[in-house]
């Protein structure tokens, strides 16, 4: 998940953990062969800049990303932004790609200011895109909605609701047809459930909803800042929560008749999850800033040290299992840290030329496939400082032929 979900966490319970960071050691090259067999070492796997089109200026960002499979996959975000003037620029921005380029996708007529923040997937023909318009106020903004049905994008509205204060999208899933969306609205937990005919409002497990006292006498909360789906009646949420006795990240349960939260091992740390993935719910990753990560699946959950302390706004999957999480650095530099026998190991980003820093917002595996994205923005060595959106291909190591 994204930087828009550490924001939200923040407001109520401001990130706490601290851990080490540790890799381990580099993998042996290949063994030698037989004396009439030449066998040369094999690329290492490597993450590499993609080719983008032209994007508008100022500046230019991309939140999120999402892949079905290796020639179908979308970006979102904005572009044509200043930030000298932020409440009226900013375009909304979606790329596709095809197996071979990424390319601007035609939208329906939009004529407000703003950005794509999440993308989420099943098929090339249902595709979901959230994002808001920009504005002075964080309660003057709105929502929008699309989908994607193989042909064209539509706005599709999200039900309205009778208070006016602002809510904060920050999760977007898609499985089995199902789409879902989730955030906050204050203390009040948001998850609605499209079921490909309306939008359905799912009530927030009773620990999060006021009526008790949490630690420090506020009402009893919970925020969710991002949602995985595997099944309509297997779908996890995460974020954090207080109630009397309680204070840490959590994870929230749906399993087709109601939501309950769902405890990790960690408790009384001003902590929250962030971000999910994971190929099943016995195979499932959480990840949350200041080195929280945990793995596991139905009701033991097992919390991984030594993970990377920066900002982690997404975690994903590759189709063996393996995670790899973002790790953006205060500096801000991007690296892309991945887990195996011997403990967390940070990537480093490749960064365009000229670049100052970078920051990564998204991350995406592909089903069936070694291929993985990664997006965000490369800071630019201008005054004020501008950004311009980047994504990165995983290059998977390629055997190499032995030779005669």
């Amino acid at each position: 998940m994204r930087k828009i979900a550490a924001t939200v966490a923040a407001v109520l319970l401001a990130s706490g953990c601290t851990a080490g960071t540790s890799t381990s050691p580099a993998p042996s090259g290949p063994a030698g062969g037989s004396p009439e067999t030449v066998v040369t070492n094999a690329p290492a796997p490597a993450w590499r800049l993609a080719a983008l089109p032209e994007l508008g200026g100022p500046t230019s960002v991309l939140w999120d990303v999402v892949a079905v499979d290796a020639t179908h996959a979308w970006a979102v975000g904005s572009e044509a932004y200043s930030p000298d003037q932020p409440n009226d620029t900013g375009t909304p921005l979606i790329l596709q790609w095809d197996g071979t380029r990424w390319a601007r996708v035609a939208l329906p007529a939009i004529t407000w200011h703003g950005r794509f923040d999440l993308v989420a997937a099943d098929s090339p023909s249902n595709v979901w895109a959230v994002g808001s318009t920009a504005a002075a106020r964080p309660e003057d903004q709105e929502t929008h909605v699309l989908h994607y049905d193989g042909t064209a994008w539509r706005e599709v509205s999200l039900p309205r609701r009778d208070s006016g204060s602002y809510a904060l999208i920050t999760g977007l899933t898609v499985a089995g047809g199902h789409t879902w969306v989730v955030g906050n609205r204050l203390h009040e937990v948001i998850i609605e459930e499209w079921d490909g005919r309306s939008w359905r409002s799912h009530r927030s497990p009773a620990e999060c909803r006021t009526g008790g006292t949490s630690i420090g006498g506020m009402p009893n909360f919970c925020t969710v800042t991002a949602i995985k789906a595997f099944r309509a009646d297997d779908v996890w949420a995460a974020g954090n929560g207080a109630w009397t006795g309680f204070k840490g990240p959590l994870l929230f349960h749906w399993n087709g008749s109601g939501w309950r939260t769902v405890q990790v091992g960690v408790n009384g740390r001003e902590s929250s999850f962030q971000a999910l993935a994971g190929r099943s719910s016995g195979e499932l990753w959480a990840v949350g800033d200041g080195g929280l990560a945990v793995r596991g699946g139905g009701g033991s959950f097992e919390i991984l040290g030594g993970a990377p302390e920066g900002a982690l706004p997404d975690v994903a999957t590759d189709p063996a299992g393996v995670p790899w999480l973002i790790d953006n650095s205060p500096a801000p530099s991007a690296a892309l840290a991945t887990y195996g026998a011997g403990g967390w190991v940070d990537m480093p980003a490749p960064q365009p030329a000229g670049a100052v820093g970078m920051s990564l917002h998204g991350i995406a595996g592909t089903p069936g496939s070694p291929l993985m994205f990664a997006v965000g923005a490369a800071d630019l060595p201008t005054n004020p400082r501008y950004l311009r959106a980047v994504i990165l291909e995983y290059v998977p190591a390629q055997p190499t032929e032995p030779r005669a």
